[in-house]
């Protein structure tokens, strides 16, 4: 299952919504936490305006959703933010890391976004029944044994996806601020995105890496 995840992750991913039998759950929304966030203690440069946003260990399609998203984001907040696909047309082989900040750097871009998948982690989630819900219930003891009990209430899988958001500077080659973030049973790719950029954005600009007030949208596109 982590394999298939991981492979279509925005096509895959599937919710475990709360129902009648479920009703532990904590229903269908898709909670983006961070569990760790790091800035560099010498990064004193002004906050970046112009970043590039790239997309890791996720297949083709899914790095476009994810920078597109990141640069949706980061316009609302002042940002000239532009994705990987559109300054490196390089397909499935990324271009050496030099080659990669040299093309940054001659396009005047401030810093590199890089959101990494850090894998899926499925967990069981035991139901909290009452006895005459569970064991008493009518699953037990067999259909209309008992028409004033309720379905019988099954155990459900909770999926959490667990990212790396990383700002390096362009100047320095040096990281300058991360974050680990965890999102809970996302129902789809935008979804997803939307939650996770939702966490992200402001806690870098909460840092100062970014614009700390949201402004104008800009062009997302160079």
């Amino acid at each position: 299952m982590q394999k298939e995840i991981r492979s279509k992750m925005f096509v895959n991913l599937h919710t475990v919504c709360a129902s009648a039998a479920l009703a532990f759950a904590a229903g269908c929304s898709t909670p983006t936490t961070q569990t760790n966030v790091w800035k560099a203690p010498s990064a004193a440069a002004g906050p970046m305006k112009n970043i590039a946003v790239f997309g890791g260990r996720v297949d083709e399609t899914d790095r476009r959703t994810l920078e597109d998203g990141y640069v949706t984001a980061l316009a609302a907040y002042g940002v000239h933010a532009t994705p990987s696909y559109v300054i490196f047309q390089h397909g499935p082989v990324p271009p050496d890391a030099n080659a990669v900040r040299t093309t940054l750097e001659r396009g005047g871009y401030d810093g590199a976004l890089v959101a990494t998948m850090k894998g899926v982690t499925e967990r069981v989630l035991l139901p909290d029944a009452a006895w005459a819900w569970g064991f008493y219930g009518g699953d037990y003891w067999g259909a209309g044994a008992n028409s004033g009990a309720a379905s019988a209430v099954y155990p459900a899988t909770e999926q959490l996806v667990r990212f790396e958001t990383a700002l390096w500077s362009t100047d320095s080659g040096k990281l300058v601020w991360s974050a680990n973030t965890q999102t809970e049973n996302p129902k789809s790719g935008k979804d997803f995105i939307s939650s996770l950029t939702k966490v992200v954005v402001p806690s870098l600009a909460k840092a100062g890496v970014i614009p700390s007030k949201e402004g104008q949208p800009v062009s997302t596109l160079r």
